[in-house]
């Protein structure tokens, strides 16, 4: 028996993030998106996710869906088959960050988010133009479909994250529940050296860096990224 997959979307994101994923893997699994648009905090999002969930499942989240992911490994261990973590963080919210980031919700209460998606976006890029011209303008119109409060929701959500290490470390080993953290080699919104220690803090974990990639692997990059779910499935199964 297969089990469901539930994939948590990015911040300003939804189902689209997965698209590739969803192609190559909704057949065969069961396939969850998770909601991230009606709580302003990553744990009430994970504890959202639990409320409907199967009683096991994979669960896989990139960037913010990512901390969220690891929000449910924290409080359902027993019930995590195995995790995908893309391109993600596992640290609080650094205080540049968080000003950063109510300077541009501030502007987009007034304003809208094209202010901010056209800092935002760009960064994700930032290693190739050739990437940039084939995906930003996609990327962008589809995150800009975001309401306003929605988005300072999940704002929200990212300033008052927690440390996740200590909260996953010894999540049950490579028998029981195996993890595949994943993420592009020159993302530059969360950096690969953001990664070992997730990786190191897990017993079942396998740590890919992408050559050439950015931060939406999922997009950029998804035989690769498709290949290391497909090699996570075959250890849970």
């Amino acid at each position: 028996m297969t089990l469901p997959i539930i994939w948590i979307p990015g911040h300003l994101c939804g189902p689209w993030l997965y698209a590739p994923q969803l192609n190559a893997f909704g057949r065969a699994h069961e396939t969850i998106v998770a909601d991230t648009f009606s709580d302003d905090d990553l744990g009430a999002m994970a504890d959202r996710l639990l409320a409907s969930a199967p009683e096991r499942f994979i669960v896989a989240g990139l960037s913010m869906g990512g901390m969220v992911a690891m929000e449910v490994i924290a409080r359902a261990p027993d019930r995590v088959a195995g995790a995908v973590l893309l391109d993600t963080d596992p640290a609080r919210a650094r205080a540049k960050e968080v000003e950063w980031r109510a300077g541009m919700m501030r502007k987009a209460e007034h304003g809208g988010l094209g202010e901010y998606l056209g800092i935002f976006v760009p960064r994700f890029f930032l290693h190739d133009a050739a990437v940039a011209e084939r995906l930003g303008p996609t990327v962008r119109q589809r995150m800009g479909e975001t309401p306003v409060p929605i988005a300072q929701a999940q704002a929200r959500a990212l300033d008052n994250r927690r440390e996740m290490v200590p909260l996953i470390e010894g999540f049950p080993g490579p028998a029981e529940a195996p993890v595949e953290v994943i993420v592009g080699a020159e993302d530059r919104i969360c950096p690969p050296p953001l990664h070992d220690p997730i990786a190191a803090a897990l017993p079942g974990a396998v740590l890919t860096r992408i050559p050439d990639c950015g931060h939406l692997a999922t997009l950029e990059a998804p035989e690769p990224v498709n290949a290391r779910i497909e090699a996570l499935l075959e250890r849970v199964s």
